[in-house]
């Protein structure tokens, strides 16, 4: 795989395979995927996880790595949202380059904004979304797993009134972006909007009515993305998901990896941010923008599933400091 391509030349063979969404319903990456689908016509299966792991059903084919959504097209199994979208919508040209002040803002709104959105809300908001989305024992789960996983992370969570102050920042730019477009990417929804909205869906399920103290253009635009079709989606059986992989069982070209690495050789894939659970598997190509690994199923299928570079460390078994 060369630098900066989107994708092994033939992946696009086994793109004839309806795409299957492993996700849960309060998910907001997921709801970013959801909703760009469901706009654009795409005619979607679903699997749907734990809000926390242990996820077998996922699990088996991509290892421990714990972040959802992540999006199935035959074989190949893209565990990152961007690279979901490259594979949904890729032509000639990739569907997520951005303008750099656009891209500049996608990059805000999913990493600071994001979690600028958790922090601001009032602790009993947040009780009571997760009880009514999870049950009182999901609640307890779902706390203790997310204690756990940004006690190991590196990214610094806001307090609240730093949060507030992002948040309130953001409705700005937004706003400002709205007063002449319906949309962020023009007269209809594109990449960016996708990214901008699921914030925001997610500050508005926590604590209903909270749109109301923003402006009236990020009032409007929000009820016209929320007015996009999001499918319906037909759960996908095991039975589809097996076949959707044993379709995808054909001889991949346009491997490729750097010269201080070898194809086939096994190595282990990590976030370096939150959520470090790793998968391991034998590394099948690495680009500037993917890692790929090569894992097989209990039926000896050959699955593959692609990282991002950037936000990612590979290493080998050897190299690994957690001996993950």
């Amino acid at each position: 795989m060369t630098a900066g391509l989107s994708a092994p030349d033939n992946v696009g063979d086994s793109i004839g395979c309806a795409p299957i969404l492993y996700h849960y319903p309060m998910s907001p990456f997921s709801e970013k995927l959801r909703v760009a689908m469901g706009a654009s016509g795409v005619l979607w299966r679903s699997v749907d996880v734990p809000a926390f792991p242990p996820r077998t059903d996922l699990s088996r084919f991509i290892g421990d790595y714990r972040r959802i959504p992540v999006l199935q097209i035959g074989a190949h199994f893209f565990c990152d949202t961007r690279l979901a979208y490259q594979a949904l919508f890729a032509g000639k040209t990739d569907p997520t380059v951005l303008a750099p002040v656009d891209e500049d803002l996608r990059q805000w709104a999913e990493t600071e904004v994001f979690f600028a959105v958790i922090s601001s809300q009032r602790q009993m908001a947040v009780v009571r979304f997760l009880t009514r989305e999870l049950g009182v024992k999901g609640l307890l789960r779902f706390m203790r797993d997310r204690m756990r996983m940004m006690r190991e992370a590196s990214v610094t969570v806001p307090s609240r009134t730093e949060a507030g102050a992002v948040l309130t920042r953001y409705i700005a730019v937004l706003s400002e972006r709205l007063v002449t477009e319906s949309f962020l990417s023009g007269t209809t929804p594109g990449y960016l909007d996708f990214c901008c909205y699921h914030p925001l869906w997610m500050a508005e399920r926590v604590q209903r009515g909270l749109r109301m103290s923003w402006s009236r253009d990020v009032q409007d635009w929000l009820q016209r993305m929320e007015a996009l079709p999001h499918g319906p989606p037909v759960s996908a059986t095991e039975s589809d998901v097996e076949a959707a992989i044993v379709a995808g069982q054909i001889d991949f070209t346009g491997w490729s990896v750097p010269s201080s690495w070898t194809v086939g050789e096994k190595v282990i894939v990590a976030p370096l941010d939150y959520g470090l659970d790793a998968s391991s598997g034998e590394l099948a190509a690495m680009s500037d923008e993917r890692i790929v690994l090569r894992r097989k199923t209990s039926s000896g299928s050959l699955v593959y599933a692609h990282f991002p570079q950037v936000g990612f460390s590979v290493t080998r078994p050897d190299e690994d400091p957690g001996g993950r």
